[in-house]
């Protein structure tokens, strides 16, 4: 091939022009070179021709998954080797279950920019989708996708030529980070399989070489047909739209036989065609292989069935029993004239073993069993019509037989079949394969793998009830040993079978070991704990128990208790036996103990009903089954320093054992979980609690119900992304949290809103979130819901097993989904991390929960949002989306809390998948930022109001009373970066100066240029003013002017000279407000005359928002007011603004709310600043409002009038949209307007 032969000359020509080139910081020069000089128009990047040893491989939540060098050619597509993946995703509820495949030292730099990539993939049709992911300059990831918008993936069987196209005008060079990724994330694909890949490829420019592979259609009988009457003719449909098919490389094998020289091939038709007078009765499989003159190779294995002549088929149970005989019976269908019949049955030799065959009476039999491989011979004779189940093989069930992960089922298939009559062969009938499943006739569950701890064994027969006088017996080597315990006071454990040798370790009394079966020369040998050391006790101080009989019988529950099965680290195998009978063999790990005597990190959960209701968890070492929770009214305490007693109530908590690991991947053990539920408690009421049991109990901790006063309000902090995986991690969240209760000492309760850890599969990184919690979770009930790095390898268990959430949720999500209620709100948690059949489950659960809510407030959370903020996400739709967004804004969910994207933000009301901006009714989304040290770039999308993107960690503050969701959002240093309201739609007006109520009142992140904040500006681009409404130049009606004068407020020589400064100063320009602009006269004037500033890379950002702070700015600059000392407003002291807005308070040109705030970061909306500017002038009532949208308003009138004087303009359709935000352009504009039209009279 062309492409090939250039390869070597491409290699060496971008050797060079990578070292003349050097490589980009941080990246890795590899001995291979992947990139292409931009003169040639492509080249392979990798063929594995080299091998696989600099191959990185990078499995993610998969059961299993290996690489390796394949060297079949069948499954080579050029050279000597391809490689293959083997992978397992089976039941794997983590998504995206994926495997990375790329090169070893890192990411490479490419010379040129490929427009596409290609690749050669040999598939079964298993959907997985594939990428090849690079990285810009800036190390942002894109990737080059290999299927559509429908996720469209491997749909072929065989070898394919596949190209995506790359994601041209990211900022270069470029570098390639993986070849490949192979993804799946629909459970109903997740499966066990292989795929092979070779020649992957860089496409500069496009080629006309033919890569399209030959294209196989059955025609006449189609796949899996099943026809009730002779084949006419066999008929193949052979095409291929490049270069042609190249005959001689056919090949059509039927059931098993070369048929190629019988078949006839015409091009005119593009049909293969077979006599069907050759192809018997019965079942058979066809496989047809050619390639096109370039050397594309098709492939297509197919069977049908012909239920007609006389024919062989098998018939059996759907089911084999465990130890049971499995009958299989052949017959002979639609019997002609057969008088002998021969044919072999081949079977998987370690599931089922031959017994014995039985023959129909007169039937002679001849058979040669082959157990080992699997294959029974049988040669009958004297057949006749009568004799209708010709022959029966008994196969024995093996006691150890299983499915294997990945089977649906075993088969039995039949091969070298023949009839004949007269000596003569008359047919070769093939029966369909059987497929079977193994069952049992007993399950065997077992509990409890701890080091040195019991395990309970439960037996359940097949109609899961419980299975009295069950025995438990080990199989594998332990049924060969025996254990020995020590008698004496000590014995030495000697390192050889000489007492001379080294001691080991000295045993103590009642010290157990599992041993050899029997004492050799006095002694026996022995396994030490660790269950990888060997040893040799002295014979006469222990006394021994072989192993080879039952542990013990299981009682009337099913169960027995036994602490034999642990006694060193290993993995075992253990069955029950009931006669003949048994059931699954159950392999299980001993493991090492975690945790302590002492209960640790204990922990409270919220309730259904916590005005009622105590909901704790700790955990233990798994060999502490019984522990309690004591508690008593911190009111009945006593004076001393421990309780009255006499009013301490206790109750036993449940416990729940589980194994997991350290470290993620790392050596595994067991602890116990504990978990109570405390109910009857008495509202609005202080306790004290403890738990542990004797000897070991934990302090007494202070916890306080909720009180049922709805009048009270509702308080609770919202943080999300911990991540907790370090020491840095803990400081982060508990200094966060410790600033966070100190400026809100009301807080009632925590939500948080998932990756509590960084990785859920490493135990350590729980234990150091419960650590970096305690400085609260005792004392204060905490909502979690399952975040993506949760929910990987066992941290699912931990999830549930170590907490205590309401168990309300739907079926397969209890308490992954669960609800509670405060006062008069209704929360819900959901689970985002769940498969697509989940999460349909718990949209019909939320929507079923939702219908039921009768409280005026409704609050969600979830991990995933529904509507992104991290940069390079905007076109990711997560089932959040797609299954809970519709229900939660069809139910007017008012606020919805979710993490994952690390940036804080929050939409504005969002109405059927998009932000209603223009009646501010809708549900808002907050995405809580990150409360750890993990941060990500954010971009503001046109459905986020407000966006704050800086790396620290945050939390919101949430208050909710009867009129509004009062939300604040701060930093560990408790500076405020964003404070909004949400209210219900009344059609009650405020009083003048409050600004008429909307969902979603929403602040900035970040004051006028002009001022001294520390917060800077989000750097996203703004979209173009023609993209953004903007005032219309002309109203929609031209009301009367009306004259205007400046009241005593305002110093007119003051203002003048501003003016008159302004129109001397140097010109200014801004890189965002072109001179066509609509707002770029009254931009440039007031950046003269010092009212605004620009940005330092020198733009102006026209289209951003202006809060009510930088607007107060804006005046106080514009009409030279004087700064004042400060204000009466409860939220202004200290707020950079303060001295503006003392100053236009002094003046009384802001009043502020009712209740003493003024709201400094809150979006002002356009009806507020005409009520301002309003109050600067004399005006005059115009008789009639010209916007059908201010009639209403509560500035209806001061709209009206500053309409009629041409001060300001609608936005068109006879709409003035008095309620949406103004921007950076609207308010100078209105300043300038106003200046004008006063100073001109």
């Amino acid at each position: 091939m062309k492409i090939r032969a250039w390869r070597k000359a491409i290699v060496t020509l971008s050797l060079v022009t990578l070292l003349a080139g050097g490589l980009s910081p941080g990246f890795v020069q590899n001995d291979h070179v992947y990139a292409a000089d931009v003169i040639t128009p492509s080249v392979i990047v990798e063929d594995f021709e080299d091998g696989i040893s600099d191959v990185k491989f990078n499995p993610k939540r998969m059961y299993e998954a290996t690489l390796h060098l394949e060297d079949n050619k069948k499954h080579v597509r050029n050279g000597q080797y391809s490689a293959r993946i083997d992978y397992d995703m089976i039941g794997i509820v983590d998504n995206p279950s994926q495997i990375e495949v790329g090169y070893k030292t890192g990411n490479i730099p490419l010379t040129g920019y490929p427009t596409k990539v290609g690749m050669w993939v040999y598939g079964n049709n298993e959907g997985h989708l594939l990428t090849t992911k690079f990285r810009d300059q800036g190390g942002s990831s894109f990737q080059a996708e290999f299927y559509d918008a429908n996720q469209t993936g491997i749909n072929w069987s065989g070898w394919k030529y596949i190209e995506a196209a790359v994601p041209q005008g990211k900022p270069g060079p470029i570098v390639l980070e993986l070849f490949f990724q192979l993804k799946q994330s629909n459970m109903s694909k997740k499966n066990k399989g292989s795929i092979w890949v070779d020649d992957i490829t860089f496409i500069y420019e496009d080629s006309d070489e033919d890569k399209d592979v030959p294209a196989i259609k059955p025609i006449a009988p189609v796949e899996n047909d099943v026809l009730n009457a002779p084949l006419d003719e066999l008929k193949v449909e052979l095409t291929d739209n490049g270069t042609g098919l190249d005959l001689d490389t056919l090949s059509v094998l039927l059931d098993g036989t070369d048929i190629t020289d019988g078949a006839s091939y015409s091009s005119d038709t593009g049909l293969l065609t077979y006599p069907g007078e050759n192809v018997d009765g019965g079942y058979h499989e066809l496989v047809v292989d050619v390639k096109d003159k370039a050397g594309n190779p098709a492939s297509k294995t197919y069977a049908f069935t012909i239920n007609a002549g006389e024919r062989l088929f098998m018939t059996s149970a759907e089911e084999a029993v465990s130890n049971e005989i499995y009958p299989v019976q052949v017959s002979i269908k639609d019997y002609l004239n057969a008088q002998s019949a021969k044919f072999a049955l081949n079977y998987d030799a370690s599931t089922l073993q031959v017994e014995s065959i039985t023959q129909a009476a007169g039937v002679a039999l001849d058979s040669n069993i082959d157990n080992d491989h699997g294959m029974v011979q049988v040669a009958l004779d004297n057949l006749t019509a009568a004799a209708h189940g010709v022959v029966t093989v008994n196969f024995r069930v093996s006691s150890h037989a299983i499915l294997e992960r990945g089977e649906n089922y075993k088969t039995i298939t039949m091969s070298n079949p023949n009839l004949t009559a007269g000596g003569v062969q008359t047919s070769s009938p093939l029966a369909s394969p059987l497929h079977y499943t193994i069952a049992f006739p007993y399950q065997l569950a077992m509990a409890g793998v701890g080091l040195g701890t019991s395990s309970t064994f439960t037996v359940l027969d097949r109609d899961g009830k419980p299975y009295e006088g069950a025995d438990i017996v080990f199989t594998g080597l332990l049924k060969q040993s025996s254990v020995v315990t020590v008698n004496t006071v000590t014995s030495s454990v000697y390192e050889d079978d000489d007492t001379s040798s080294d001691v080991l370790m000295v045993a103590k009394a009642g010290e157990r070991f599992y041993a050899s079966a029997e004492a050799e020369d006095g002694l026996f040998e022995v396994i030490l704990a660790d269950g990888q050391t060997t040893g040799y006790i002295s014979e006469a101080d222990v006394s021994s128990q072989l192993l080879s009989s039952s542990l013990g019988k299981t009682d009337a529950k099913g169960q027995l208790t036994t602490d034999l099965t642990t006694l060193a680290l290993g993995t075992y195998q253990v069955q029950a036996v009931i006669g003949d009978k048994n059931s699954k063999v159950v392999h299980y790990e001993v493991v090492e103990q975690y945790g302590t005597n002492e209960p640790q990190y204990v922990q409270t959960y919220v309730t259904e009903d916590m005005s009622s209701q105590l909901s704790a968890a700790w955990q233990t070492k798994p060999d502490q089954t019984s522990t309690y929770i004591q508690y008593i009214e911190a009111s009945e305490w006593g004076a001393g320093e421990n309780p009255d007693f006499n009013h301490v109530q206790q109750k036993q908590a449940e416990s729940e054992l589980q194994v997991l690991s350290m470290k993620e991947n790392g050596t595994k053990g067991e602890i116990r979980f504990h978990n109570v539920l405390i109910e009857g408690l008495k509202a609005d009421t202080a306790y004290k609690y403890r738990v542990g049991y004797e000897g070991n109990w934990s302090e007494w901790h202070e916890y306080s119900t909720i009180d049922q006063n709805k009048s009270t309000p509702t308080s609770f902090l919202f943080i999300t992304d911990s991540h907790t995986n370090q020491s840095q991690g803990i400081q982060a969240y508990q200094e966060l949290m410790t600033s966070a209760l100190t400026q809100y000492p009301s807080t009632q309760f925590i939500m948080h809103g998932g990756d509590m850890v960084d990785v859920g599969g490493a135990f350590e990184e729980w234990q150091k979130f419960w650590q970096a919690s305690s400085v609260y979770a005792a004392t204060l009930p905490t909502a979690l819901t399952l975040g993506n790095h949760d929910v990987k390898s066992e941290g699912k268990e931990v999830f549930t097993k170590g907490a205590n959430f309401p168990k309300n949720g739907p079926a397969s999500q209890l308490q992954y989904a669960y609800s509670y209620e405060v006062d008069d709100t209704h929360f819900v948690v959901l689970n985002s991390e769940g498969t697509e059949e989940q999460m349909i489950e718990q949209a019909a659960w939320l929507k079923e929960d939702l219908d039921q809510n009768d409280k005026k407030w409704t609050i969600a959370m979830f991990h995933r949002p529904a509507y992104h903020t991290e940069n390079g996400r905007e076109s990711l739709v997560e089932y959040t989306q797609t299954y809970f967004a519709p229900i939660l804004e069809e139910k007017k969910v008012d606020l919805v809390l979710v993490g994952h994207d690390h940036v804080y933000a929050r939409t504005y009301p969002m109405l059927e998948g998009k932000p209603n901006k223009a009646t501010n009714e809708g549900t808002v989304y907050l995405d809580g930022g990150a409360s750890g040290w993990k941060f990500y770039d954010g971009t503001q999308y046109n459905y986020l109001n407000f966006i704050f993107d800086e790396d620290v960690p945050v939390y919101s503050a949430i208050e909710i009373t009867d009129d509004k969701i009062r939300v604040e959002a701060r930093t560990s240093a408790g500076n405020i970066l964003d404070e909004f309201s949400v209210v219900k739609t009344t059609d009650n007006e405020p009083s003048t100066p409050t600004p008429t109520p909307t969902p979603t009142p929403t602040p900035t992140p970040t004051p006028t240029p002009t001022s001294p904040s520390t917060w800077t500006p989000v750097t996203t681009p703004t979209p173009v003013p023609t993209s953004t409404p903007v005032p219309t130049p002309t109203p929609a009606q031209t009301p009367t002017p009306s004259t205007l004068v400046f009241n005593d407020k305002v110093d007119v020589d003051v203002v003048k000279a501003i003016v008159e400064k302004g129109q001397s100063a140097p010109s200014v320009s801004f890189t965002d407000v072109p001179a066509a602009s609509w707002s770029a006269t009254a931009v440039e004037r007031a950046a003269k005359m010092g009212i605004v500033t620009g940005y330092s890379d020198g733009s102006y950002h026209p289209n951003a928002k202006v809060t009510r702070a930088e607007f107060a700015t804006m005046l106080a600059k514009a009409f030279g007011l004087a700064d004042a000392s400060s204000s009466s407003f409860s939220d202004t002291q200290g707020h950079w603004a303060s001295a503006a807005i003392a100053a236009l308070q002094a003046k009384g040109i802001i009043t502020g709310y009712s209740d003493g705030s003024f709201h400094p970061n809150q979006e002002i909306s356009r009806a507020e600043i005409v009520a301002m500017l309003a109050r600067l002038t004399n005006y005059a009532p115009n008789i009639s409002n010209p916007f059908s949208d201010a009639t209403a308003n509560w500035a209806s009138e001061q709209i009206s009038a500053f309409a009629a004087a041409g001060i300001v303009s609608g936005k068109g359709n006879g709409l003035f949209k008095p309620n949406e935000s103004a921007s950076r352009a609207e308010s100078v504009a209105m300043i300038i307007r106003l200046l004008d039209k006063l100073l001109a009279q």
